[in-house]
């Protein structure tokens, strides 16, 4: 990453965790800071954390103040379209089915400070996986479609993958996505579904349940760490951060998080996703807590290739070698964590040979 668009990465890291430096930017570095913030979908969160302190939004140039004013609107805009989605879910899955609501959807409902700003993409459903057959008829006798698929991406995602092709009702912007559980079956690491579904928690006034405050914490680690490519993925760093700044109250509750993650066996993701949330946006994660390190070889390479993958670029600067090399190390990563050895070069090979055929596969982005 070259020296300048470093300096703005580090810019809006430094804002995102602590908006009383906004008064320290020229107008150059707010020029910077709102392209990088825009790219990560950030620009809608960094706004609402300014104006909420009008002593530091006065430090802000007014034609700065427009663009948070833009990003503002329009991240209402998307959650009223979210809110208009879940209510049509609502009405169209089974009474008897217990429905979780995840990422997103679920910080929205809950009137988290994760939500403020925040653009969502999709609705993510987590339901039993006795109850998906059902789920899914039910909405497609309601009028969803699912996204057209060949007949091997159908396979693998019925078989290997946590959820089902994404749906849309016609007409409808926001995508569905029907889970099983939170981590692809195939994957190394896989949480536990019981557990889960044991501890998942009623929203006053909502249909839909959440998952426990741990548990989201943990979805949000393992989504980001485990079952991404981590490119230009900071955004949900950003979420991890507030979603342990809003549920972790005491040293007790950090230590619940780390049994929680024992249980689960994601251990790992959570020791990177606490390193980064403490380095770039100085979250307060306690010394000592009982979380055994990777291997120092391991965390080298991870600390050249996250902010390489993971922090934005400016939309006019071509990719540096160092971060092509490092979004190709971190595609291979994300395969590597998500496929045994063998189910992996069946996909790659498939993968393959429907880009030769000029038919390449869907690429998928969850919210």
């Amino acid at each position: 990453m070259s020296k300048p668009v470093a300096a703005a990465a580090e810019r809006l890291l430094q804002l995102l965790a602590d908006p009383g430096r906004a008064g320290e930017l020229t107008l150059s570095d707010w020029d910077q800071t709102v392209r990088l913030a825009r790219r990560a979908r950030l620009l809608g969160v960094l706004a609402r954390r300014i104006q909420s302190r009008p002593e530091h939004l006065v430090e802000v140039p007014v034609c700065v103040r427009g663009h948070f004013d833009s990003a503002t609107v329009y991240a209402a805009h998307r959650v009223q379209l979210l809110r208009m989605e879940l209510a049509a879910l609502a009405h169209a899955l089974p009474t008897e089915v217990r429905v979780v609501v995840l990422k997103g959807s679920a910080y929205i409902i809950q009137d988290l400070e994760t939500a403020r700003g925040r653009l969502p993409n999709d609705v993510d459903l987590l339901v039993r996986a006795e109850d998906l057959r059902r789920s899914e008829t039910a909405l497609l006798a309601a009028g969803w479609e699912a996204q057209a698929v060949d007949d091997y991406a159908d396979r693998y995602y019925r078989e290997w993958s946590h959820e089902l092709p994404p749906m849309r009702f016609p007409g409808h912007p926001m995508e569905v996505d029907l889970h099983h559980t939170i981590s692809p079956v195939t994957s190394r690491l896989r949480p536990d579904r019981a557990l889960l579904f044991a501890d998942v928690q009623e929203v006053a006034g909502h249909r839909f349940l959440v998952l426990h405050p741990l548990d989201q914490i943990l979805h949000a680690v393992i989504h980001h760490f485990q079952d991404s490519e981590l490119v230009d993925n900071l955004r949900e760093l950003v979420d991890i951060d507030s979603l342990l700044r809003t549920h972790l109250q005491s040293a007790e509750d950090w230590l619940a998080l780390t049994r929680r993650a024992s249980r689960h066996g994601v251990e790992r993701p959570l020791w990177y996703a606490l390193r980064y949330c403490r380095r770039w946006l100085a979250t307060p994660v306690p010394e000592g807590l009982p979380l055994q390190s990777p291997p120092p070889a391991t965390v080298r390479l991870m600390d050249w290739l996250y902010p390489h993958c993971t922090l934005p670029r400016l939309p006019e600067r071509p990719p540096t070698t160092a971060r092509r090399i490092a979004v190709g190390l971190g595609i291979a990563r994300y395969q590597w964590l998500r496929m045994p050895p063998g189910l992996l070069l069946r996909h790659l090979g498939h993968k393959s040979v429907q880009t030769l055929r000029g038919h390449p596969t869907t690429q998928h982005r969850a919210d």
